[in-house]
């Protein structure tokens, strides 16, 4: 059995057997034999990231991402914490909650806000990913990383603004999935929804049965003018 975190989380669930099923696939998986009970996963070793726990678990890493309202799956959890594994699925998802690694052409992001706070994990390209503008754009002559450097947690980076540009602000509550389900719904970015609260990771309130997260939503993000200055 893995190892219990606390008695409320405990109470609320079956922790799942130390050796996982066999990993279900769709074309040869027998729905009865998958394993439906909701799980605790602590972690216990440094730099566990959440695509380990998916793997050792036989679960999708989106299937985990989503039953624990995270942020954003790469974001690195931290030792102490536990995460819930969802039941066992015939087919896992590994794949629709990650932002697609495409060309970004934006040197800065519109409406705000500022300051970015780095999380576990972070480099300049996976920030720079986050929210959808050039990774050289964040490099700026007073940043010494690299783009793939991985940067302490805890800093705030600035962020280039678009001037002159404003976004729509409101309260929001994360009932199911990540935010970057949010961020596609609202076509706004998951790194300006990081921003806005930045020291949020993930929420074990599915199994506990709590109130879901309030979080502040940036949306109808734009330039105000075809004139724009980039404020680095």
């Amino acid at each position: 059995m893995w190892p219990r975190s606390s008695p409320s989380l405990v109470a609320a669930t079956t922790l799942l057997a130390s050796m996982p099923s066999v990993l279900a696939t769709s074309a040869s998986c027998n729905s009865t034999a998958l394993n439906t009970t909701l799980g605790l996963y602590p972690i216990t070793v440094e730099n566990t990231t959440v695509f380990d726990v998916a793997k050792a678990t036989n679960r999708g890493v989106c299937d985990i991402g989503r039953y624990n309202l995270m942020a954003d799956v790469t974001i690195i959890p931290n030792v102490g914490q536990t995460l819930v594994i969802p039941p066992e699925v015939c087919d896992p998802d590994n794949e629709t909650c990650l932002l697609p690694n495409v060309t970004r052409t934006q040197t800065c992001i519109n409406g705000g806000p500022r300051l970015y706070y780095t999380v576990n994990g972070d480099t300049l390209d996976i920030v720079a990913r986050r929210l959808n503008i050039t990774t050289a754009s964040l490099m700026s002559d007073d940043t010494a990383y690299t783009a793939d450097e991985v940067l302490a947690p805890g800093q705030f980076l600035k962020v280039p603004l678009c001037s002159p540009s404003e976004c729509t602000i409101k309260p929001f509550t994360l009932e199911f999935g990540v935010y970057k389900d949010i961020a596609d719904e609202y076509d706004t970015t998951v790194g300006q929804i990081m921003m806005l609260s930045p020291t949020y990771n993930y929420s074990t309130a599915l199994l506990e049965g709590k109130g879901r997260p309030s979080l502040d939503l940036p949306f109808n993000c734009a330039a105000t003018s075809t004139n724009i200055t980039v404020l680095s």
